[in-house]
């Protein structure tokens, strides 16, 4: 009974993590459970060696303490399906842009976190009044005895995947939640600690294999030079996603403008989001350089001074006048120094646009249209002008004149904000496009729009992906993924459905293609080219044509299953097997560009 406050704290701790799981939707396997079990016997059993009567209070500090980041962990999963890491803390002070999308994210449950620490304090008063408190005893060999136990069920599975070679570890680790799977929740959080340590001081630079991955890469890049170098207009539609298009709720359609551009430009229905933890951010970086966005954090935050070979840039060097519009602060997500490194040369932020009606965090679409198109008109021909548009940035804030959707059925708030936040930029991109016909620089001009990500709310079980019978593992990768593009040619005749399947990664060299200028060190295929692409995820996941493979992150690299997008059902692995270490090692240069400065030891 001596210890008896240390073994209520361990039941305790191993029934949060099994809630943490629970409010997850993540794997609760025996295994996993031991080696998050052995961390929390290795942290906590140093408390035996003091006076049970300030250890009770030590531990429900602790409890306290694991409460608050496994709520945090749990609100920032349901958001970006990841963990969160100590390489963030450069952009943290970037969230205040999702601060009002965090709110829906939580729900009264969560607080059953700290339902322990209440009990474990009233069982502390209970102990004292009972006088059961135990006068001061040396507990050390327990302590030891535990600490090994720990240390002994931790390494074990440990060592035996280095033992096999598994790569996890080692530079094939896609997301943080293989790492979480493999480590348990402390071991997770102590090695992407000690992982945050190292990256302070180490110089980056690539190994051998990652060398030779980068220039095996660059020697088959290669583009077709059309000697064409019209106006380019790209634009940026915040949290549009393809499920959107053509739906209507009630009678009404949700897009009427945008259902009707496929008969004046190419539409894409096919077209996919690349992004992670960046989001938005992600987005422009992908689409600007071809590569992918990192598995933690934001490369605008993280790595904003790496070698990059992006569009921008060889834009720039081929003559374009280049201008990023984005109507907030310059310095937001670090933009003002990024767009400047990767060849922007001008940059027209928040102090460049009339002080009008603000629809969620700045000034509203249609004038930011208007004004950008007056932006536009002082630039140097060719030029390339990058719109990033944000009325329909979470959480979907508008005005209740500008609801003109009626979304009988639909109960959810945000979800309801959602479409009417949508219907209002569809209407403002009918602005954008009049004005540029007027203003005669629609017809010879590259012209594009795209969605940056989905909405956030497409997760399972909640109502836009139940209204929409979003409930299968194909039907929500759809849902979750993909994202509208339209692009106009100079003088393109007639709009038409292109069925290509691609990504963000494929818009830049697209865009150089249709430019007439050979592209640099890019991960992306023409989306105008013949070539059947890889569409690759942060997550290791994959599509390529009608097959879609999800990992399995519970389990070593290329584990996972295969779907048919057409039929929703699963297929035999071999489908997807061909394509799996193609895609790993897609991640892999990239990550090496961005963290190791990798273009910079290519052979030219």
């Amino acid at each position: 009974m001596k210890t008896i406050d240390y073994w209520v704290y361990l039941a305790f701790s191993a029934f949060k993590l099994f809630l943490f799981s629970l409010y997850t939707d993540t794997p609760f396997s025996f295994g996993f459970f031991l080696i998050s079990f052995s961390s929390a016997l290795i942290l906590s059993s140093w408390t035996l060696l003091i006076d049970a009567r300030k250890r009770r209070w030590i531990l429900l500090s602790l409890l306290a303490l694991h409460s608050t980041l496994l709520i945090s962990d749990v609100w920032y999963y349901r958001y970006f399906g990841d963990l969160l890491s100590v390489q963030l803390i450069p952009s943290m002070t970037q969230m205040n842009d999702v601060g009002g999308g965090f709110l829906s994210l939580i729900r009264w449950t969560d607080f059953f976190f700290f339902a322990d620490f209440l009990l474990f304090l009233v069982f502390i008063f209970a102990l004292k009044k009972r006088s059961l408190a135990p006068r001061q005893t040396k507990n050390g060999k327990l302590a030891a005895v535990i600490a090994a136990i720990g240390l002994l069920i931790f390494a074990a599975p440990l060592l035996t995947s280095i033992a096999k070679g598994e790569r996890w570890l080692t530079g094939d680790a896609t997301s943080n939640m293989r790492e979480y799977y493999e480590l348990g929740f402390w071991g997770y959080h102590g090695y992407d600690f000690g992982k945050g340590v190292i990256s302070v001081f180490r110089e980056p630079e690539p190994s051998q294999q990652d060398k030779a991955l980068l220039q095996e890469a660059a020697a088959e890049i290669g583009t077709k030079n059309s000697g064409e170098q019209p106006n380019i207009i790209l634009v940026q539609l915040e949290s549009l996603q393809r499920s959107v298009i053509g739906q209507e709720i009630g009678g009404e359609e949700v897009t009427p403008y945008l259902n009707q551009l496929e008969d004046e430009m190419l539409y894409f229905p096919s077209f996919h989001h690349q992004t992670h933890e960046g989001r938005t951010s992600d987005a422009e970086f992908v689409i600007n350089t071809s590569l992918h966005p990192l598995r933690t954090g934001s490369v605008y935050t993280r790595f904003p001074d790496s070698t990059f070979a992006p569009l921008p840039e060889a834009l720039r060097k081929g003559g374009y006048d280049t201008a990023a519009m984005h109507a907030y602060e310059a310095s937001f997500w670090n933009r003002n120094t990024v767009y400047e490194h990767i060849g922007f040369s001008r940059f027209f932020s928040e102090k460049d646009y009339p002080d009008t009606e603000k629809i969620g965090m700045a000034i509203n679409d249609e004038d930011f249209f208007r004004t950008s198109v007056e932006h536009i008109q002082k630039l140097e021909e060719p030029y390339y002008a990058f719109m990033i548009a944000l009325s329909s940035h979470i959480p979907f804030t508008i005005p209740e004149d500008k609801k003109e959707l009626s979304l009988p059925g639909y109960e959810d708030e945000l979800v309801q904000n959602y479409y009417h936040t949508v219907h209002y930029v569809d209407g403002a991109v009918e602005v954008l496009v009049d004005e540029l016909k007027q203003q005669d620089m629609w017809d010879d001009s590259l012209v594009i729009f795209y969605g940056d990500h989905d909405s956030g709310l497409t997760e399972e079980g909640r109502e836009m992906a139940t209204k929409l019978d979003a409930n299968g593992t194909t039907e929500q990768f759809e849902l979750f993924r993909e994202v509208p593009l339209w692009i106009k040619p100079p003088n393109l005749p007639e709009g038409e459905t292109v069925e290509t399947v691609g990504g963000q990664i494929d818009l830049a060299p697209t865009i150089l293609e249709l430019a007439g200028i050979d592209q640099g060190f890019m991960l992306g295929t023409s989306l105008l080219s013949d070539t059947e692409r890889l569409v690759v995820f942060r997550d290791g996941s994959f599509r390529k044509g009608d097959v879609y493979f999800a990992p399995d992150l519970t389990s070593t690299p290329g584990s996972g299953e295969c779907y048919s997008i057409d039929s929703g059902e699963k297929i035999d692995d071999a489908d997807c097997e061909p394509y799996i270490g193609e895609a790993l090692d897609q991640l892999r240069i990239s990550d090496t560009v961005i963290e190791d400065n990798g273009l910079d030891y290519i052979e030219q």
